[in-house]
């Protein structure tokens, strides 16, 4: 029969309507019981010149709620840390999807654990930022450069609570600071 769906599409697109409309009621918290950190606008140069390291995003006109969606959508393709990156991974309906941690070895040695845990933390929060802005910026915001000490109390580790805490300085005013364009 032409036109019609195969019964099963159907109730996979019934499915997963439902299960997003749940997630969708609980909602994002209420903006005026977030409290950001300091962030009033530096004119330091070492702060903007280093805003490819440190920043945040923003995005004009956007609401709070909008603003949480996408920082919870995007929060899904950050890597997760001492995790397999092969792919494909299963991952059953009744769990949430995650990657697999894999326990640590050290087959360096003692010297290889101690480089590799200087090299780590650079490079993970490189890969963070990375995969938040291809995720982020075709979404029509904007980075603008941050304190160091600001930045970690906002992104808060990438913990459930940094969602909140990004997305209302993402909907805020707009920074009178210079786009970090690097």
């Amino acid at each position: 029969m032409r036109g019609t769906l195969p019964g099963w599409i159907i109730l996979a697109a019934l499915f997963c309507g439902a299960s997003t409309a749940s997630a969708q009621a609980d909602g994002p918290p209420d903006p005026a019981t977030i409290e950001l950190p300091d962030m009033a606008p530096t004119r330091d140069q070492h702060v903007i010149a280093d805003g490819w390291r440190h920043f945040y995003f923003h995005k004009a006109g956007v609401s709070f709620a909008e603003a949480y969606a996408d920082f919870a959508d995007c929060y899904r393709f950050l890597p997760v840390q001492g995790a397999s990156p092969a792919l494909p991974a299963f991952a059953p309906w009744s769990e949430s999807a995650g990657a697999r941690v894999v326990p640590r070895s050290l087959p360096w040695g003692l010297m290889g654990a101690a480089i590799l845990d200087i090299v780590s933390g650079p490079i993970d929060r490189r890969d963070r930022q990375s995969r938040m802005r291809r995720c982020m910026e075709p979404r029509g915001y904007v980075r603008y450069p941050i304190r160091e000490e600001v930045w970690r109390q906002l992104i808060d580790n990438y913990s459930v609570r940094s969602l909140a805490l990004q997305a209302k300085a993402a909907s805020g005013p707009v920074p009178n600071l210079p786009v970090v364009t690097r």
